[in-house]
């Protein structure tokens, strides 16, 4: 177990998710946004973005009681879930054919491979960003939402300055599920403009 102080938290959940099933201690950090912003709804259609390994996907399908048409998008391999839609490729690969859906709720808890360089882990933590900010543009439907995983810094700055040219809400979100030392928090964006 961590002796870190500033690790609270991480320990627990990890123990917590091989507990209830979940493929990571990501799914709390779903949940405890849900219980507060009321987010995932049965009759959505939800696009995960960056899915792998699958937990918040277990968790918006739990939510909805399977009544929700979900899709998951990551580059790594997936388990399956039962009634999901799941595609193993690049996101710069995602065409119409793959998607020739709109979404009601985007989901993304994608982050680049970090390296300890701060500037160089900001760039491509953007980089990502432009992905989805593309990927929202052209299929996310007007009154949307959209939750990204971000890191205090520039990438934080960019993404809040884009969800709030484009969403009528924008609220920053630290669940108690994130490492309290981690720089990563989220952005909600609702009701897209």
């Amino acid at each position: 177990m961590s002796k870190n102080p500033n690790y609270t938290g991480g320990e627990r959940f990890n123990k917590l998710s091989k507990k209830d099933g979940y493929r990571s201690r990501a799914a709390y950090k779903l949940k405890q946004i849900h219980k507060t912003h009321n987010l995932i709804k049965q009759n959505q259609n939800i696009l995960d973005i960056g899915c792998a390994p699958g937990s918040w996907i277990q968790v918006a399908k739990e939510l909805t009681k399977g009544k929700a048409v979900i899709t998951g998008i990551d580059i790594l391999p997936m388990a399956k879930i039962e009634g999901i839609t799941f595609l193993q490729k690049d996101l710069l690969e995602v065409n119409h054919d793959d998607l020739n859906d709109h979404f009601d709720l985007v989901l993304s808890d994608i982050a680049p491979n970090l390296s300890g360089i701060g500037i160089t882990d900001s760039e491509n933590m953007i980089e990502l960003l432009n992905i989805e900010i593309y990927l929202i543009n052209k299929y996310l439907v007007k009154g949307g939402s959209f939750l990204a995983k971000c890191f205090q810094g520039s990438s934080f700055d960019y993404l809040k300055e884009f969800m709030k040219e484009n969403f009528k809400e924008v609220t920053r979100i630290k669940p108690e599920a994130s490492r309290t030392s981690s720089k990563e928090c989220y952005l909600l964006g609702k009701f897209k403009k």
